[in-house]
């Protein structure tokens, strides 16, 4: 439960009977959202909840969250053997955990461990409690500067009369150490590749707006230099990042990887359906015939869930498509460096364009729930519910690698959770709007209380999202630039430009959270660890230094929440 699910989706269908009646009814069906005289008592509350009205709404947005829970699952399900046994992709921050658990659980074993992880403790609280403390209460000192020109995730925008101005690519900068924590776990190619990649970003950008190239840049600040207009990095010629990474970078990551693992798939389709066994199954969480199968039904399920909000057989069958190729693409970045990089921003828009060049006058229900979809669920982050599954379930799985764990258990436990989990967080988030009043939250107010029907058919909405118009070249050509890097990098293993760092240092929101500076920071901390104590120093300081700075943190921003709640009812 969180910002995203089930606040603003399906939040905002819900309120949208109230704030565009005229057009709620026509776009979102009654099995969605309910009718006005109900979703009115969201706003302020009301001691008695129609339950009778909500149900409906409920069990459709039950269902949909499961049976995509269900897709994600099987999809993990499959890789799970090469990603993890074969590859041993890194999930930094379930190694992190590992490493929680090897301080608590096992502390006598590793005594040698718990200075450093300790050490690593201390700062993370260092770190994150005066940031909390100068966001709650206005008369704490602003120790990192965090109500200054910082947005959320910790990145400080450059302004059009700082120095670094004149950097046409400098858009933001990170400060907030935990990033190069987790960063600091990724192999050191991956951090390698990054910074030169982001290198060459700043180097072409530079000698664009030299070209002629991003007139008047100079005058936006850092969020401007990612979101304003279309005479930008990310949106305008000749590069359109946002195209060429977000859209072609995506398709191309994904594809490639399955063209080059072409013989693993092809091994488990034969173990799956034929006498031959050609892949191990004893250690798999389900057997390969039953992910397949719970594959092929889920996608069935969700594309029948589509043509009932008024899709086309066509359209809604790309929906689950689009979806199996943004998240496979995003856990082969997340897991190699822990970070969301091309599945969040919603750049996914993209995808209803290449279906429609133009938007249909007026828009139809196909079109409203094509682009909310892809606008959302399928690109815009782990938050939404059922992508954070595939999240779950890879670093679960990977966690049960390390620790011993039964991956059949670890299977079951994501099966219940994904059943019951959506259902109690759609349940709560009314049970707390008709019981405090949703304006009582400040997330009701910024995304639940919106016009999201308005969002999408209004004129020129995402008309420019993910790149000014034409922008199909730009995307075939990331598709063509990951897959030579791809291939790059898996003939040569010395090749230093892979397509994960490309991904990094290119794509919309990478830029946005300024992500570049923590990198660096930890590609800096990982070759001197390296190169002065060499790998172990590396597991036995530098892992759990690191792993000591996120518990840190996390126990400030539990206290914080904490304090949160408490506030929300006895103010002070």
């Amino acid at each position: 439960m969180n910002l995203y699910f089930p606040w603003y989706q399906p939040g905002a269908e819900f309120t949208s009977r109230y704030i565009n009646p005229e057009n709620s009814v026509r776009y979102i069906p009654s099995f969605v959202a309910p009718p006005r005289e109900v979703a009115e008592h969201l706003l302020y509350g009301n001691p008695y909840i129609p339950w009778g009205n909500w149900l409906t709404p409920i069990v459709f947005w039950w269902i949909y969250q499961v049976v995509f829970s269900f897709f994600m699952l099987s999809t993990v399900s499959i890789f799970r053997q090469f990603w993890i046994d074969v590859e041993k992709m890194p999930f930094p921050q379930t190694a992190m955990a590992y490493e929680i658990i090897r301080m608590t659980v096992e502390r006598d074993k590793y005594k040698r461990l718990s200075r450093p992880f300790i050490l690593g403790l201390i700062l993370g609280l260092v770190i994150q409690v005066p940031i909390f403390m100068a966001l709650t209460f206005p008369w704490f000192p602003d120790i990192y500067a965090w109500r200054t020109n910082t947005c959320g995730f910790g990145s400080t925008w450059v302004t059009p009369d700082s120095p670094l101005a004149t950097v046409v690519g400098f858009q933001l900068f990170n400060k907030w150490p935990p990033f190069a924590a987790v960063f600091y776990l990724a192999p050191l190619s991956v951090l390698t590749s990054f910074m030169l990649w982001f290198l060459v970003y700043l180097i072409v950008s530079q000698v664009a707006y030299y070209m002629g190239y991003y007139t008047g840049i100079l005058d936006l600040p850092g969020c401007g230099r990612n979101w304003c207009g279309v005479n930008i990095p990310t949106a305008g010629d000749p590069f359109k990042w946002a195209a060429l990474s977000n859209i072609g970078g995506l398709i191309g990551l994904t594809l490639f990887y399955i063209i080059l693992n072409r013989r693993y798939i092809f091994s488990t389709i034969k173990t799956a359906f034929t006498k031959v066994k050609e892949v191990d199954e004893s250690k798999e969480p389900i057997s390969y015939r039953a992910a397949y199968l719970l594959f092929a039904t889920s996608f069935i399920a969700i594309t029948a869930l589509y043509v009932t909000l008024g899709m086309s057989i066509t359209v809604a069958l790309l929906m689950p498509i689009i979806a199996f190729i943004a998240w496979i693409a995003s856990l082969r970045i997340f897991g190699l460096i822990g970070f969301n990089a091309v599945t969040y921003g919603g750049y996914g828009t993209g995808f209803i364009w290449l279906m429609w060049p133009v938007r249909p006058e007026p828009p139809t229900s196909e079109w409203f729930w094509a682009m909310l979809m892809n606008r959302t669920f399928l690109t815009d982050g782990f938050g939404y519910g059922w992508p954070g599954v595939m999240t779950a379930a890879f670093s679960g799985f990977k966690l049960s690698n390390l620790t011993g764990t039964s991956n059949k258990l670890i299977f079951k436990t994501l099966v219940v959770s994904s059943i019951i989990a959506p259902l109690i967080a759609i349940i709560a988030m009314i049970w707390l709007c008709y019981s405090f009043g949703g304006m009582k939250f400040a997330t009701f107010i910024t995304d639940v209380n919106t016009d999201i029907v308005a969002r999408f058919i209004n004129p020129g909405a995402h008309e420019n999202w993910p790149a000014a118009q034409p922008w199909i070249v730009h995307a075939i050509a990331g598709i063509l630039i990951v897959g030579v890097l791809s291939y790059l990098h898996t003939r040569f293993l010395w090749f230093p430009m892979g397509p994960i760092g490309f991904l990094m240092a290119t794509t919309g929101h990478t830029l946005l959270e300024g992500v570049w500076t923590m990198g660096l920071v930890a590609w800096i901390a990982k070759i001197l660890t390296l190169r002065i104590g060499g790998s172990k120093a590396y597991e036995e300081y530098g892992v759990p230094l690191m792993s000591g700075v996120i518990a840190g943190t996390i126990v400030a921003i539990f206290m914080g929440g904490l304090i949160g709640v408490i506030r929300f009812f006895i103010p002070f």
